[in-house]
């Protein structure tokens, strides 16, 4: 297996990877250039897993309309809409939640993969988009499909055959719905291309990034504390691992991934794959002081990495120059934004904060 051949500052500054760590080299195209559809089927095939939507009919309907001048005057509208699949008599439905901020267009539109609809609860603060002049569709990811070893439920029963070891788990089924979601907010003239987003937060920031890696009508991502299988490279890592994750989570992922665990030198490719998949468009990412678990440094030379392949579109990803951040550092010169914050495993208002800055400032 060739390695990928960049100087990372994390190696340099921290020491903490042994002097023969390497990361699998990119797969590249007969004319040298990035291979993006190799890059989809390998992670696809070895980590994800493969749906089948072939006869899949999807129709979208208004189920109510909530009102004009919501959250203190600041959302113009609200609609809720019903997502309806159908394969022959099988058929499953999610509703998605668009609110519209009061100011005139254009303005950005964020596909919000939530776990909690209440205001109390959610990770989604709805009046402070509004006031950004963001607007949102909100999707409850267990309307999508359940989170659990359930796959005759929701849309999961019309996607995916488990009895394949490289079937789609709940990471891949999440990341189609918001996919249906961001282009139905295209066609339906919501939003328009470059201003197309998707976020989530830990198990939702690795299905965030999945969503856009694989569909380019996103402008760019958000992906919070998103840690084992998302942003943070497999090998040698620290807290959570293959192993741990596929223990816990075996669902979330094709059957075969959990061969990999304590095998993590040996995979032919690593988490680098997904982030450069990103390239050369947005990816905001946010990694906490306190969150061992998702291990920011981990996810620091992931974006390290995935910078080779954003210079091969001739744009700078992370910026390099202040190395390996701090805690209440970020860098966001780049098209891809880093922030490492203090505290817990968390989606905070900081975190959005950040988001929202990053992509204000590059439109």
């Amino acid at each position: 297996m060739k390695a990928l051949k960049f100087k990372s500052c994390l190696i340099e500054q921290t020491k903490r990877y042994s002097d023969g760590f390497a990361l699998p080299d990119y797969l590249y195209d007969e004319n040298g250039g990035f291979d993006r559809e190799k890059t989809i089927d390998l992670l696809l095939s070895e980590e994800y897993g493969y749906l089948t939507d072939r006869g899949v009919e999807l129709s979208v309907s208004v189920e109510k309309e909530l009102g004009e001048a919501r959250y203190a005057g600041k959302c113009k509208k609200h609609i809720r809409f019903r997502f309806a699949l159908k394969r022959g008599a099988s058929e499953a439905y999610f509703p998605v939640d668009l609110l519209l901020p009061n100011i005139n267009e254009p303005y950005p539109l964020i596909v919000a993969l939530d776990f909690e609809m209440s205001a109390e609860k959610c990770y989604c603060p709805i009046e402070e988009l509004m006031e950004n002049g963001v607007a949102v569709a909100r999707v409850l990811y267990t309307d999508v499909t359940s989170d659990d070893g359930d796959f005759e439920n929701g849309i999961a029963k019309l996607l995916t055959d488990r009895s394949d070891p490289h079937s789609a788990g709940k990471i891949r089924i999440w990341a189609y719905a918001a996919s249906l979601v961001g282009k139905f907010m295209l066609d339906e003239g919501y939003v328009t291309k470059e201003n197309l987003y998707v976020s989530g937060h830990s198990r939702l920031g690795k299905t965030a990034l999945l969503a856009a890696a694989l569909d380019t009508n996103f402008a760019g991502v958000h992906s919070n504390n998103s840690g084992c299988s998302g942003v943070a490279i497999s090998r040698e890592k620290g807290g959570e691992t293959v192993e741990i994750i596929c223990e816990l989570f075996p669902f979330w992922f094709a059957p075969c991934y959990k061969d990999y665990a304590n095998r993590e030198s040996e995979m032919p490719f690593d988490q680098h794959y997904l982030t450069a998949l990103i390239a050369p468009r947005l990816l905001s990412v946010v990694t906490a002081e306190d969150d061992t678990w998702a291990d920011t440094e981990a996810q620091y030379l992931s974006l390290e990495a995935a910078s080779v392949i954003y210079e091969d579109y001739g744009v700078v990803g992370l910026d390099r120059s202040q190395g390996l951040l701090t805690t209440g550092k970020s860098s966001a010169n780049g098209n891809v934004g880093l922030c490492m914050r203090s505290g817990s495993h968390y989606f905070s208002r900081d975190d959005w904060h950040f988001f929202l800055n990053f992509i204000k400032s590059k439109n």
